[in-house]
């Protein structure tokens, strides 16, 4: 097992399944006394509701499908996740050269809760800053990507945003997990936690700034602990609380 995962109490990587790609790099936790009548599918409701409605964060792939049947056929969320959502797509990068096309992003996001139930492992003991709560652990793999309506979908490596230029020029094995690993799932966690893309604010197509989970007011209390490196290849990794005990 990877030294880092065992230090922040995370799972092996064998508990997924083989077809997810990379290991989770968003990690959150409901404590159970949140969740109603203590049951991890309370759990997961919560805080699907407060990423729907404070981050936008939702299931808008097929939004245009109204046939359950046709929706079943074409909906499944891949890499062996459970379920899917994104932040997006957002407003457009507008090129300005042959090697650059105007193009949108989004933020994608699959769900691995299922192989923690049948594992056993979906209530743990979290141990963060503040001390140690009983939770249920809802573990989430995240990227930033060209958004899926793009005809250049996921990637354009010439693009300041979502490329590999600047700080993530890095030497890419395209034929493996990199370009996820190194680029888009650290961006990816950057913009989840802080609402940023490189340090510069995100914004949807009218303007307004994307809301980041270090920034939610009015709601449940947010505790983000971030690791640089995390486990198993993780450029970066987050351990997110979401609400506390009264």
């Amino acid at each position: 097992m990877d030294e880092i995962a065992r230090a922040l109490g995370l799972p092996p990587r064998d508990v997924f399944p083989a077809d997810m790609p990379r290991y989770p790099n968003v990690w959150f936790f409901v404590p159970t006394a949140l969740a109603l009548r203590g049951e991890y599918p309370y759990a997961l409701r919560a805080l699907d509701r407060l990423l729907d409605e404070r981050l936008e964060l939702r299931d808008s792939f097929y939004a245009d499908v109204r046939n359950p049947g046709l929706l079943r056929l074409i909906g499944d969320p891949g890499e062996g996740s459970d379920y899917q959502a994104r932040i997006g797509p957002l407003s457009r990068w507008e090129g300005g050269s042959p090697g650059i096309p105007a193009h949108r992003h989004q933020l994608h996001a699959r769900f691995y809760g299922s192989p923690l139930v049948r594992a056993g492992l979906a209530r743990v003991e979290l141990s963060m800053p503040g001390g140690t709560r009983e939770c249920f652990c809802i573990p989430a793999s995240v990227h930033f990507e060209v958004a899926t309506e793009e005809p250049t979908h996921p990637y354009v490596d010439a693009c300041p945003a979502c490329g590999i230029t600047g700080d993530y020029a890095f030497a890419i094995d395209r034929d493996g997990p990199d370009y996820c690993l190194k680029v888009h799932d650290p961006l990816g966690v950057e913009l989840l936690l802080h609402g940023t893309v490189r340090g510069i604010a995100a914004t949807w197509p009218d303007g307004r700034p994307v809301a980041a989970l270090d920034s939610l007011a009015g709601g449940p209390e947010i505790a983000i602990d971030e690791q640089v490196p995390g486990p198993y290849g993780c450029a970066r990794l987050a351990r997110v609380l979401v609400g506390r005990e009264a």
